[in-house]
């Protein structure tokens, strides 16, 4: 997926799909969703009519998204989607990252290709800028989808370059990533897996009063391999929670296998033991399965 960042005016995107900021209602309103109605034409709003008598006769709940024409937009269809108001009281964040999944979904039962978005909920809602482009960037990056190209359109300077350093820190995406892993030499993955088989309960215990250190010479010559392999150049990675346990992970794409290697590495540096835990739990265990049979099944 390619994602972009612009400034300007959504409607004007000639995407596949433009995302409105609805209110619940659907009866358009004020900031990107009164925009949308305006340029789109009476023939958005026939079918919001249609789906508040039909599907929706208490309105779009928060966080869900429903598609109707464009209109006179240049794109094909609008997804309309409720983001939550923020509130400093309770944690919305989840309604929020439903707003980009949901959407992403709706566009990719349309068919969907690519796919302009606010800033949802940043405008009268009081979502703060930063958090909602963390949040916005984070989802749709990590979110399986066959929409291949996504526009963020921002209608501010101020709002463009937040989304743009909350961009750059993110580090790479799961294709720059993969695509890292694949430039390391075969060599050196056969030996980190070799390095690992090799490994015995007593190298997985830790000497915590040992003058060596507390992991053992072999535990450390695998550490010492994925260091090598330049997994570590990614970035710390804060969504470690995603995969307690490793649960989770052989379904995902190795670059999140490269990020939770990342976190524990990097991690170790602060926090005597976290490699240890990640044995404990499996979490160790699981960033070696998913990096093994993606070296032996999807390298290219």
């Amino acid at each position: 997926m390619k994602v972009t960042l612009l400034q300007g005016d959504i409607t004007r995107q000639a995407t596949d799909a433009v995302v409105n900021a609805a209110n619940s209602s659907l009866m358009g309103g004020g900031g990107v969703d009164g925009a949308i109605h305006r340029r789109g034409g009476p023939g958005i709003l026939a079918e919001c009519r249609q789906l508040r008598a039909s599907r929706y006769d208490q309105g779009l709940p928060t966080g869900e998204a429903v598609a109707t024409t464009a209109g006179d937009l240049p794109a094909r269809w609008v997804i309309h989607t409720v983001g939550p108001i923020h509130s400093v009281r309770e944690d919305r964040s989840e309604l929020l990252v439903s707003c980009y999944r949901e959407s992403l979904r709706v566009a990719d039962e349309l068919g969907a290709r690519s796919v302009a978005f606010p800033a949802i909920s940043a405008g009268s809602f009081g979502w703060p800028m930063e958090d909602a482009a963390r949040i916005a960037l984070g989802t749709v990056r990590s979110v399986v989808t066959q929409v291949e190209d996504v526009r963020f359109v921002l209608f501010d300077t101020a709002a463009y370059q937040t989304f743009q350093q909350v961009l750059q820190g993110l580090g790479p995406t799961d294709e720059e990533i993969a695509a890292l892993l694949a430039e390391q030499p075969s060599e050196r993955w056969e030996r980190l897996f070799l390095l690992y088989d090799g490994l015995t309960e007593a190298d997985l215990q830790v000497s915590w009063g040992s003058e060596e250190g507390p992991y053992s010479e072999p535990l450390n010559a695998v550490i010492s391999m994925l260091v090598g392999l330049k997994i570590t150049v990614v970035f710390d990675w804060p969504a470690w929670r995603a995969f307690p346990g490793g649960n989770g992970l052989d379904q995902a794409p190795v670059a999140d296998a490269a990020r939770l290697a990342t976190t524990l590495i990097r991690g170790e540096r602060f926090s005597d033991g976290t490699i240890h835990a990640a044995i404990q739990n499996g979490t160790f265990h699981a960033i070696l399965r998913r990096l093994r049979h993606w070296y032996e099944h999807e390298r290219q």
